[in-house]
């Protein structure tokens, strides 16, 4: 699910990279950090979050100066989140925990885009239009903050467009590649 590794100070981190939805779209989410203090690494931003657990379920955070009122519920499979009294419906996955299954017969039809996470550099594309992939595989890598990141298909298919070339800025949500 995670990893541990020590930060500047010496202590013990935790990292977890989840995939989350609030609807039809999936984001990957990374969440490091130790104690009462988180780093949360979103498509196109970064947040650091200082949390206090308040209750079973209930949270106080401080993000960027607001404050934020959040109690989390687990509701047959996926997560009922308030936050201010606004209620979200969130679904996770830890991709590693999804590679290799089949999806749902909706979700594995038909075209699906393989997305920049956040806006960066594609440093290194590993297919090309036409080739075979397995889900889960690695078909580009992009740069953001200092940091590689192996994108992986989501699904198995071939590669029906490759829209970007090596070298090449992109933003948050840019197709990258199209896979069928």
């Amino acid at each position: 699910m995670g990893q541990n590794s020590s930060n500047s100070d010496g202590l013990m981190s935790t990292r977890h990279t989840l995939d989350v939805s609030t609807g039809e779209e999936w984001v990957q989410v990374t969440i490091e950090g130790a104690g009462g203090t988180v780093r949360i690494e979103l498509p196109g931003r970064v947040h650091l979050v200082d949390w206090v657990d308040l209750e079973a379920g209930g949270y106080s955070l401080l993000v960027n100066g607001w404050s934020y009122d959040v109690t989390v519920r687990e509701v047959d499979g996926s997560y009922h989140v308030s936050v201010n009294g606004k209620l979200f419906q969130v679904a996770l996955r830890n991709p590693k925990e999804f590679r290799g299954r089949t999806l749902h017969t909706d979700e594995a039809a038909g075209p699906r885009s393989v997305a920049a996470p956040m806006p960066g550099k594609v440093v290194r594309l590993l297919v090309q239009k036409g080739d075979t992939v397995e889900e889960g595989q690695g078909v580009a890598v992009v740069e953001a903050m200092k940091m590689q990141n192996e994108l992986r298909a989501p699904r198995a298919g071939t590669v029906k467009s490759v829209e970007v070339a090596e070298n090449q800025a992109v933003n948050a949500g840019e197709s990258l590649l199209v896979i069928e």
